[in-house]
């Protein structure tokens, strides 16, 4: 339980420090770091029953989903919360893995490693059209009756 608190604690760090790296606005670097956490919280609990892909596509909706919702509330582009917020869940390891089998020779394995990462990136780009393709209209700020005037 400690190291997985741990990681959360980390994901959320880390995402909020790209954040500053792709000169976020300050005020929006905390809502990156709690979308990269939620990331890799969905990631980390659905890693023990499901493949790294299925894992990975829920990961990458779920920050996709909480990018559009926090991009009104924070009126930004959803972009701005969504591309720091995926860093927790990319498969840098297993890209590096890859890489090097194929450079010593181990022609197999890299494949083999790279189908897995295909299959993986696949997978998190398909969550994130999933959520985009959603009309805007469900994510707009609703307007009370009111307010509006009638």
């Amino acid at each position: 339980m400690v190291e997985f608190i741990l990681q959360g604690f980390a994901a959320f760090i880390g995402t909020a420090a790209f954040s500053v790296l792709f000169k976020v606005p300050g005020r929006h670097c905390a809502v990156c770091g709690l979308v990269g956490w939620a990331g890799w919280i969905i990631y980390t609990v659905c890693l023990p029953f499901m493949s790294l892909a299925i894992a990975s596509f829920l990961a990458a909706a779920v920050i996709a989903l909480l990018s559009r919702i926090l991009a009104v509330v924070c009126k930004v582009p959803a972009n701005v919360i969504m591309i720091p917020g995926i860093f927790p869940i990319i498969p840098g390891i297993s890209i590096y893995n890859m890489i090097y089998d194929l450079f010593i020779g181990n022609t197999v394995q890299g494949l083999s490693s790279g189908f897995a990462v295909l299959k993986i990136i696949g997978a998190m780009v398909l969550g994130m059209v999933v959520v985009f393709s959603l009309p805007r209209s469900l994510f707009r700020k609703r307007r009370l009756a009111g307010k509006s005037g009638q």
